[in-house]
């Protein structure tokens, strides 16, 4: 049941006027300049009446599906109380997750500027159920602009663009990226108030099984409001089912089904739709034809074939009236080989694949916006050929007049056909219908062992176009296609059962049990061991204190699979890559000459840890994050490529720019010519003035923009940051931008939190966080035992750092200082550092239960005791189920006042009481009570607060 009080916006409660699916219209031509189709405004007004949404949304290519995040958004301002405020939109395309955030982005603005009556009721409606905040917009693909931001605040609205990877390893507690201790942050957003939108499902068919068994799974008394929906332009016309599992329920395989599974609840366009709009109709009536090519000899790879057979069809093929062509293949080497072979020949060629570091796709992307854009009306300047994988192949907003593409399953070649001539504008133009040709390669078509990415389903569909082929034209259009044999499909892997065992093993965050199943086979099937990603990050400098000062961030990143960074490193010959969730192949690394050594490398374990050094490539696993000597190759044109030894440029200060949190410039030789480095002790008093003096020099001669701005955010306003002993060659230094607050650098160490040099009390920080949990808790639509059990967890979180060694810390040392302190304090002084031994062994939030035990009068304030205890015990990640108890051999008495209620405890005592005991049950407890991700939820907010609160006392208001 959603309580009554939902955010203070229940229906008929808002101080907003009210919104109706009448008023879907208005938004949505408000938001994008132009009327929303018959079946956009159909689709709101069912859910706005039945008040959840359909579980299968079924459009053809080219009809505007992400319109689903309008009615998604519309839908949470009109009825809060019943729709989930952060909406997901998974898609396992890296160039379509950055097309569908730039939707995202447009709804964020436009509501966000708010200058109509209603983008107006819109912006106040989602402001009030979070206390002023507006829409959030974010995309999660392990390489992107914007990656946690969405993780500041519970209470957010948000929409967030993801990879499957990205989302589904955040859902399964074992996020790839995120640090151990932020782990169920993560998890508890992604398993709660979510409606999750599971674009192309043909594509992601083992996680459409996996979120069926999450979204199953009890949230106890929560207000859970957790919705997964799939879409589709290829469904499947069959719904095997498996038998019940373990768990006792009916598991569907292939939930997208047609009419042979009517307990589906499917959203369809209709006649009428079509009736209603001519736009429409031309989209999906639009005359296409295709030719079938045979290229290629016999044992030849595509990657050596099909650069000819493109190049011929170019030079002889072409209509004089087409401005723009795609070339779409199955492989990320065959694409650069083919865009090779076209620049060599003098074409106007671009290559875009899903293996690119997302600021040089921003770049790429500019680069040919005109080319692909539907609605381009004029000529181009000449012949523009985009080279690209599968990564444009669904989704993706791109429009050609005439489309080369390799040989790929039925449902492949359907969505590559959406982009062609996408609008019907170039038939409308020039009265005929857009060309396509399709290459068959033979040596793939003719082998006996099936395709590493697509298996056997080439050959079937090849064998079906030319027995339809031989009957006439071959028809390419949207509505084409159809009744292909099964075998033409691509193949699709099956996620296993997912068991009460496996989600009791990822619950365990901290620490990790030693038996870990891994979450791959959950996201993209059992067959796929070699298929998720490695993020790789090339800089100059690996060192700790570098990576501390300037983070890798996720626009800098390049996501390869395992098995082909694996090879890569190790010297071995390239591994087959595409852009889809298939085996890259295996990498055989027997015998492979090392391309580096592991000293050229390092893999980054998060914020305030140290990089692992020395790592053999046979170690490096999914979601890892490689810090890689740009020396060491990797990139061509912007994309991956293993066989280049061209130096890559190191985008460490442009990601910070662009993340837009903390502005940095690294006065490395190897990135800036002669910039000023220090020299020797008697001249450092001049350093800062001479810094001042360079960056005085390079505003006037810096390019590009980015650079201009961030010297602009660092003049008379920086740190300097000394790498290297004084003296030493390879000493430089790094400014880094002052008054800045980066929330995201919060993890589960005391260092990233309470050293904000703002010297905030102790007692005013756990009031602070309390009022903010509680908060927090109540637009969450809690009830008030749970916004009262929170407050009292956030007011008891910390006191454990009454300790005087944690108080001496916080003073720099200075025992003085720390005499003169009138009450604990839970933020440093200013300008303050710490001794790496100096800090108490107990962790100060197990101090904090077991003060928080000795008094009966405060477990008496509590409605769940367990839920407050464990709530403070696990603030900082820690505790999940284990608390890292160690022996204090110099034990301290530690005692606070809360309100009447003296709590007192004994330091040493901890190592031999039956605390740790106590809190691995209380754990299990309460997951048995409020489920793995509702009380990952209840954490989240109590830790979100704390972050908040911390924040917000650093930045000074």
């Amino acid at each position: 049941m959603i309580p009554a009080s939902f955010a203070g916006v229940s229906k008929g409660s808002s101080r907003v006027a009210e919104l109706t699916a009448e008023d879907f219209g208005a938004f949505f031509t408000d938001v994008h300049g132009q009327v929303p189709f018959p079946w956009q405004e159909r689709l709101t007004r069912q859910v706005l009446a039945e008040e959840k949404w359909p579980e299968v949304i079924d459009l053809p290519t080219g009809t505007g599906k992400t319109a689903v995040l309008d009615t998604a958004v519309f839908a949470l301002a009109a009825r809060p109380d019943r729709f989930p405020r952060r909406v997901v939109f998974v898609i396992d395309r890296r160039i379509v997750v950055d097309q569908v955030y730039e939707r995202a982005e447009l709804i964020r603005k436009r509501v966000t500027e708010a200058d109509t009556d209603v983008l107006r009721r819109v912006r106040d409606r989602l402001a009030e159920i979070s206390g002023g905040e507006l829409l959030g917009t974010a995309a999660l693909r392990g390489g992107t602009l914007i990656l946690d931001e969405w993780t500041k605040r519970p209470d957010q609205p948000w929409v967030v663009v993801s990879t499957v990877d990205q989302f589904g390893s955040r859902l399964l507690f074992r996020g790839y990226g995120v640090s151990p201790g932020m782990r169920p942050i993560h998890a508890g957003l992604a398993g709660n108030d979510c409606l999750v939108v599971l674009d192309e499902v043909h594509l992601s068919r083992p996680f459409a099984e996996t979120l069926a068994e999450v979204a199953s799974i009890s949230a106890g008394p929560l207000p859970r409001r957790f919705q997964v929906v799939e879409m589709s332009a290829t469904p499947k016309s069959t719904a095997p089912t498996r038998p019940k599992d373990t768990l006792g329920r009916y598991r569907t395989l292939e939930m997208s089904a047609t009419p042979s599974n009517p307990a589906v609840r499917r959203f369809a366009l209709t006649d009428a739709d079509l009736a209603d709009s001519e736009e429409l109709r031309r989209r999906v009536r639009a005359a296409k034809q295709a030719e079938l090519v045979p290229v290629g000899k016999p044992r030849k790879p595509p990657h050596e074939e099909i650069p000819p057979g493109v190049l011929k069809i170019i030079k002889s093929g072409l209509d004089e009236s087409v401005g723009s062509v795609g070339v779409v293949v199955n492989r990320v080497r065959t694409a650069r080989e083919t865009h090779r072979a076209l620049t060599d020949a003098g074409y106007d060629a671009h290559l875009i694949t899903g293996r690119m570091r997302p600021l040089d796709r921003v770049q790429a992307l500019d680069r040919i916006s005109e080319a692909v854009n539907p609605e381009r009306a004029g000529d181009l300047d000449g012949l523009k050929v985009v080279v690209a994988t599968q990564s444009i192949e669904v989704g993706a907003d791109f429009s050609f007049d005439a489309l080369v593409t390799e040989c790929a399953p039925v449902d492949s070649l359907k969505q590559r056909f959406g982009r062609l001539d996408r609008r019907g504008n170039y038939a409308a133009r020039t009265g005929r219908s857009a060309q396509a040709w399709i290459l068959g390669v033979k040596s793939l078509l003719e082998s006996k062992a099936p395709d590493l990415v697509y298996g056997e389903s080439v050959k079937a569909t090849w064998a079906e176009l030319e027995r339809r082929a031989g009957q006439g034209p071959l028809d390419v259009g949207p509505l084409s296609l159809d009744s292909f044999p099964p075998d033409a499909n691509a193949p699709h892997s099956q996620a296993p059962l997912l068991l009460p065992n496996h989600m009791q093993a990822w619950v365990q965050t901290s620490p990790v049990p030693l038996v870990d199943p891994p979450i791959e086979w959950f996201l993209h099937g059992t067959d796929r061991s070699e298929q998720a990603d490695v993020s790789v990050v090339w800089r100059w400098d690996r060192s700790p204190g570098a990576l501390r000062l300037v983070p890798p961030r996720t626009a800098e990143y390049l996501q390869v699979p395992t098995g082909a960074v694996r090879s890569w490193l190790a010297g071995a010959s390239e591994a087959p890559v595409s852009d889809v969730s298939a085996s890259s192949g295996e990498s055989d690394l027997d015998g492979a000459d090392q391309a580096g050594s592991p000293a050229d490398w390092v893999r980054w374990r998060g914020f305030g840890n140290d990089p692992e050094e020395n790592i053999d490539p046979r170690n490096i696993g999914p979601g890892d994050v490689l810090i890689v000597d740009p020396d060491q190759g990797g990139i061509t044109a912007g994309n991956w490529d293993p066989n280049s030894k061209e130096q890559v440029e190191d985008l460490g200060d442009m990601a910070q720019f662009v993340y837009g949190k903390r502005a940095t410039l690294r006065l490395d030789p190897r990135i800036f010519p002669d910039p000023p480095r220090p020299t020797h002790e008697p001249e450092e008093v001049d350093l800062k003035e001479r810094v001042e003096d360079w960056l005085a020099e390079a505003a006037d001669s810096a390019d590009p923009d980015w650079i201009v701005e961030t010297i602009s955010k660092l003049r008379g306003n920086f740190h300097i940051n000394q790498i290297g002993e004084t003296g030493v060659e390879s000493t430089y230094l790094i400014l880094t931008q002052q008054r800045s607050v980066d929330e995201l650098i919060f993890d589960d160490s005391d260092q990233s939190s309470s050293f904000t040099g703002t010297r905030v009390t102790l007692r005013r920080h756990l009031d602070g966080v309390g009022d903010r949990a509680a908060e927090f808790a109540r637009r969450l639509g809690l009830n008030e035992d749970f916004q009262e059990d929170l407050e009292l967890a956030g007011q008891l979180h910390d006191v454990g750092k009454v300790d005087s060694r944690f108080q001496l810390q916080m003073v720099g040392g200075d025992r003085v200082k720390e005499a003169m302190l009138d009450e604990p304090i839970a933020k440093s002084l200013p300008g303050v550092r710490t001794r790496p031994q100096g800090w108490p062994p107990v962790r100060h939030e197990l101090s904090s239960v077991a003060m928080a035990q000795s008094n009966p009068g405060i477990r008496a304030m509590a409605h769940d005791w367990d839920l407050v205890l464990h709530l403070v015990g696990t603030h900082h990640g820690q505790a999940r189920p284990l608390p890292p108890i160690v022996e204090d051999n110099d034990p301290q008495t530690l005692s606070f006042k809360h309100g009447e209620h003296v709590m007192e405890s004994d330091s040493g005592g901890l190592v031999d009481s039956p605390l740790a005991i106590e809190m691995a049950d209380r754990f299990w407890r309460l997951v048995a009570r409020y489920g793995y991700h509702g009380l990952a939820w209840l954490e989240a907010i109590l830790r979100l607060a704390d972050h908040r609160q911390s924040a917000e006392e650093q930045s000074g208001s």
